[in-house]
């Protein structure tokens, strides 16, 4: 399931930042953040698959401009079929039947809004000074919370706490509307209870949900320029917002409990009794404040020491006079070995031209001379080099030509395997054919279009370097994506006993297994199974001479049970019902089999008889889930119903054919598609070309 958070025309960049890091600290591991415009509110089928949108802080009049009429309809149905909304300052004005805002100034706006979310008017500013595109109106403003309203607000130890405040509105009247149930109020305008202002409200819409925010609880004062002079003279705004920032914290991620999201770390009952006693410093479980942990070191290893001393000749060339790798998306600082001293970098945050903050620290590579020299179990408990090495070898079975995985790039917390890769062209150029980077915890993992998210422990993740020639006309580069999937299926499907484990492939490069049933769960007569996805597969491509030089990521959930299943999981079921006892994977076991079994595929594919794919087709189409399924296509006017045939041998396009209302095959009218590039689930049977 997704998070979706709006980042058309008006959002502020600032808010956008803070948003998306907040949220991918708190629910990342299990929900894809992910950001939307809005032509991809309008276009794409973005619904079914969002458990929260969110409309961040920003300027209002942009907002109506862009999503007023077919949008506001999609966002409005969204949410009274069950869907969660969350509007935060200007998001909270345009979701409000009426916005007031700044009465007899130059700043003036007055109107009804659409969403009508919150029944009443949505006036402000509350606290004045507000200038747009400035911190001059910013403020720690204290709130008094309802906490009999929020989800586990008995739990919290405080009726007060501060949050960044910056041109927001009250929610008029709040208490007196159906369906609404006030949060928050305004405590510095509290009046003896007397015309109390409502800071946030919650509104039951339909079936679903929305809360609406005129302050910012999402702000981090962490990421806050404390040295800029608009937030006044010490003790400034960033200063006290920092001194109760672990109970804005708590009110977060009760809020976003409220919402009914998952937490990433939900609450101990350490945390929850200290907060409950009133203690000055409620505590939180390990990683639940920042909800992001720090970097850690990468280690450079090889299957044989000869190739580390040919990669580090290559890296040297790429070294500037400080002794930094300094390349495009990314800094490195070359270790000579473990037993040298790791220096500790300071990160800095930039803002992307998206508008999302990004953190930036110089990232050290431990040069690890032999496999005997890599880190122990004590050092990375969740990976161990000399283990993988040795499952390779093992897997490889003598076959010396293989080499995919012969030198490895490990880091136990990495920002993301494929962005290292990908984003650093001249360091991507200077590494060898099949090198691979992985990791246990990406806190900014990459996938197909606007995904993007943090990736629990218990999750085989990987990006290699492949390069593949240009003149290799039977073989397009476009099949990697399919090899890879396929091998991820083959690794484990292929093995003798593992034959019948449910995992299949989902066009174009997705990984799916047959949800096991639960305890007392019965499947009805004639019910197809429910099926979940447990890894993906990320191809990116850059022209270099007469090859592409293609980095392939792969994600694969091994272990962990959530927030799906896992490749273990299945196999613990498969054995219940089975009555076998076939041995579970480590993150070490699987990758070597994976690579092993992608590499034998696209040797076959590259070097076989010149068939390129039509070799590997049969166990492709065995292991796939759309045989003879049945879509829409909605590119075109009036849509059509198609039948999936299969994909093409040429470019890898998927073949279908039209049917009648009976579901019989047109003859001639037959369509090639294309993958469209959205975030979203095309098993709901729609699939649009792209222009």
């Amino acid at each position: 399931m997704n998070v979706v958070v709006y980042s058309g025309e008006g959002t502020s960049r600032i808010s956008l930042a803070h948003t998306v890091r907040s949220l991918r600290a708190l629910v990342g591991q299990h929900y894809d953040v992910m950001k939307i415009d809005a032509k991809g509110l309008l276009t794409e089928p973005w619904e079914e698959s969002t458990a929260l949108l969110v409309i961040p802080g920003g300027r209002d009049i942009p907002y109506t401009k862009d999503l007023n009429g077919a949008v506001n309809d999609k966002i409005r149905a969204y949410v009274e079929a069950g869907g969660r909304f969350w509007g935060v300052c200007a998001g909270a004005y345009f979701a409000s039947d009426r916005i007031v805002f700044e009465v007899g100034t130059p700043l003036e706006v007055q109107g009804s809004r659409e969403l009508k979310f919150f029944k009443g008017e949505c006036r402000g500013v509350v606290y004045p000074g507000f200038v747009y595109d400035s911190e001059q109106g910013a403020n720690a403003v204290e709130i008094q919370l309802n906490k009999g309203a929020l989800a586990h607000g008995e739990k919290l130890g405080f009726e007060r706490t501060r949050v960044y405040f910056n041109g927001g509105g009250y929610f008029v009247d709040a208490e007196k509307y159906p369906d609404t149930q006030v949060l928050a109020w305004y405590s510095d305008n509290n009046n003896d209870g007397v015309d109390r202002k409502a800071a946030m409200v919650a509104c039951r819409v339909g079936q679903g949900f929305a809360l609406l925010t005129g302050v910012h609880p999402e702000y981090d004062p962490a990421h806050l320029d404390a040295g800029n002079p608009e937030y006044g003279p010490s003790p400034n705004v960033v200063t006290r917002l920092l001194e109760s920032d672990q109970e804005r914290t708590l009110v977060l991620r009760s809020l976003i409990t409220t919402l009914g999201l998952k937490l990433t770390h939900p609450d101990s009952e350490q945390g929850n009794a200290a907060a409950a006693e009133g203690g000055a410093n409620p505590t939180l479980p390990l990683g639940a404040i920042q909800g992001i942990p720090d970097i850690t070191p990468l280690y450079l290893a090889s299957v044989h020491p000869s190739y580390t001393d040919d990669l580090m000749r290559s890296l040297k060339g790429l070294i500037t006079t400080e002794g930094l790798i300094k390349e495009p998306n990314d800094t490195f600082q070359l270790i000579a070995s473990p037993q040298h001293a790791i220096p500790v970098h300071t990160s800095t945050i930039s803002e992307t031209a998206e508008g999302e903050g990004e953190e930036k620290i110089i990232k050290n590579i431990v040069i690890c001379a032999d496999i005997d020299s890599t880190p122990t179990a004590a050092t990375t408990p969740h990976f161990v080099m000399s283990d993988f090495f040795k499952h390779l070898q093992h897997v490889r079975q003598q076959d010396h030509r293989l080499k995919f995985g012969n030198s490895l790039l490990y880091g136990e917390v990495v920002t993301s395997t494929q962005t290292m890769l990908d984003k650093n062209f001249a360091l991507c150029k200077s590494l060898p054919d099949g090198f691979v980077c992985n990791a246990t915890i990406q806190v900014a993992g990459r996938g197909r279009g606007r995904n993007s998210w943090i990736s629990p422990p218990g999750c085989t993740q990987f990006s290699m370097v492949l390069r593949h020639p240009v003149q290799a006309r039977h073989a397009s580069a476009a099949f990697v994506q399919y090899l890879v999937a396929l091998a991820v299926v083959e690794s484990v499907c292929a093995l003798p006993g593992y034959e019948d484990v449910p995992l299949k492939l989902k066009w174009p490069n997705d990984i799916y297994a047959e949800a096991p049933l639960e305890e007392g769960e019965e499947r009805q007569p004639g019910a197809p199974p429910k099926m979940v996805k447990v890894g993906g597969v990320l191809v990116n491509s850059n022209f270099s001479g007469n090859e592409f030089l293609l980095v392939i990521g792969c994600g694969v959930n091994t272990t962990n049970p959530n927030p799906t299943t896992s490749i273990n999981h299945l196999i613990r079921y498969h054995n219940k019902v089975t009555g076998k006892n076939l041995a579970l994977f480590t993150q070490e076991t699987l990758l070597a089999h994976m690579l092993v079994k992608f590499e034998q595929m696209y040797d076959l594919f590259l070097h076989g008889d010149r068939t390129g794919f039509a070799q590997l087709e049969e166990t492709y189409y065995k292991r796939w889930l759309h045989s003879n399924a049945f879509i829409t296509l909605t590119t075109m006017t009036p849509h059509r119903k198609v039948r999936i045939q299969g994909i093409t041998l040429d470019y890898g396009l998927l073949r279908t054919v039209a049917v009648d209302e009976q579901g019989k095959d047109i003859v001639g009218e037959e369509f090639r598609l294309q993958p469209d590039g959205n975030s979203f689930d095309m098993l709901k049977g729609l699939i649009s070309t792209k222009s």
